[in-house]
This record gives structure tokens, sequence and C-alpha cells, in this order.
């Protein structure tokens, strides 16, 4: 079994569903599945979550149908340890990933179409070098805002953006798109 497929199995196995929205795919790799690497050098970026995303979909381990993915494979049989994380080793099977980080998205076909990575995941990259922050502290910081004003994370991740410096103008339409398409 490759990495790849074990990866794909725990996420859906930690999260409990038969099907995630690309977002929580992405969101559980990013921040759930504690990545490392065996040196202990740093944890999965945005655009390596999306490679990953784009690979399984590739290989037929995820089936896209109206903006979810579903593992094509019965997940729950896939024994992976309890501590199980991914490591670097991953990425080396998926291949250099020189092309530039998209996400697939559904086409008018069902098939999938490259798309530019989520907004919010680019909105918490800048937040995270404009401010001094990790990602783990900007998302603790969107979810404080999500709770207390009851608005999207998009919304909330502007919100802290514009606090720190980060430009949000250039990024209003595409929140505004991607919260209308939820």
């Amino acid at each position: 079994m490759s990495e790849l497929q074990r990866t794909v199995a725990v996420v859906f196995n930690r999260k409990g569903k038969k099907m995630l929205s690309e977002r929580e795919f992405i969101n559980a790799l990013f921040f759930e599945l504690k990545w490392s690497d065996p040196t202990g050098a740093g944890r999965i970026e945005a655009r390596e979550a999306q490679r990953i995303l784009e690979a399984a979909l590739k290989k037929g381990l995820l089936e896209m149908a109206d903006g979810y993915v579903k593992p094509t494979f019965d997940h729950k049989t896939v024994e992976v340890p309890l501590n199980y994380k991914p490591t670097r080793d991953l990425l080396k099977e998926l291949g250099d990933g020189a092309s530039a980080p998209t996400v697939s998205e559904p086409s008018k076909t069902g098939k999938a179409d490259a798309a530019p990575l989520p907004v919010f995941s680019v909105l918490i990259d800048d937040i995270a070098a404009k401010s001094g922050w990790n990602k783990r502290e900007v998302v603790a910081r969107i979810n404080k805002v999500v709770e207390k004003l009851s608005v999207d994370a998009e919304v909330a991740a502007l919100l802290i953006g514009k606090d720190v410096g980060v430009d949000v103008h250039k990024y209003i339409l595409d929140v505004k798109e991607e919260i209308l398409n939820k």
C-alpha cells in the first residue's frame, strides 16, 4: 500500500465521514494530522496539501462529486498506526511538484479541472508571514473572531489580515466568491 493511500485513509478515518469537502480534506492534512518528517523539519504547507489532494484524485484514490471528495476504496480496512503521521516520503511519491499549486474542482462534465489554491489557505499563509505567528495561532485567532462575530472564516481572516497589515483588498472578491459558492 502506498503512503498516499494510507494518508487518504487516515484523513477519512479520523474525520469519521464518507465524504469531505475539498477544504475539509485539505484542512485535515494542513492542521490536524500534525505532519512531520523523520528529521522533524516542519509541518505540511497548504501547497503540499493541495498536491496530495490532486495526486489522490489523479491516482484514482479519491473521486470528486459536487465539490466533495470520497475515497474509491474501503478506507476503514486500511490498517494505520494510531500515531500515524505522513512523512516527506509522501511528497517524493508525488513527484517534484514543479507545477503551480492548484486544487481540483468539478467541471460541468464532472471531471476535475485545475483552480487556484483556496483563498482561505493563502490568507492564512499571508497573515502568518506578516504577523510572525505560526499557522496554528492564526487559525486559533480566526476561530475566535468567527465565534465572537458569527462570520465566515474567510471574513474573519480578512479582518485579522487587515489588523496585521496584510493588503486584504486583493482578496475581497475571491472571499466573496468562495462564500457564495458554499
